[in-house]
């Protein structure tokens, strides 16, 4: 089973995220938080050997998303994650850089679409929860 975690500070987008998945018939267990931290806490209690996709905003005030990846890779979180960055940046840095962490297997601008979550669905290392 693959369970989602939507990472933004904004209310709104983390609902409208939650019911664009739905609808799109990833009806996965999906969970979301305002703050990174949240997040990082959350993963290290749950029991291991578990399989996340986490959807991750870059531009969040506290723990941004990139200061989220390195914590993560830090931590060495016992379970299968993959992240894809979701973001309204269109800063080339921000493309680039997500080659640096190999959890990351995806980058989506926003607002996120239906095809893009159908695109989910395709990816290698996720085809097979789908």
């Amino acid at each position: 089973m693959l369970k989602i975690i939507l990472i933004d500070d904004d209310d709104i987008v983390l609902m409208i995220q939650r019911k664009l998945l739905q609808r799109c018939g990833i009806n996965n267990e999906i969970l979301s938080f305002k703050k990174g931290r949240e997040a990082l806490d959350f993963l290290l209690g749950e029991i291991a050997n578990q399989n996340f996709l986490i959807l991750l905003d870059i531009n969040m005030p506290v723990m941004n998303g990139w200061q989220f990846l390195y914590r993560l890779a830090e931590l060495e979180i016992p379970h299968d994650i993959k992240v894809v960055m979701v973001t309204s940046s269109v800063d080339s840095y921000d493309r680039e850089a997500v080659v640096k962490y190999d959890k990351v297997i995806g980058f989506i601008e926003k607002p996120i679409t239906a095809e893009n979550c159908e695109n989910l669905k395709k990816y290698p290392s996720l085809k097979r929860f789908f």
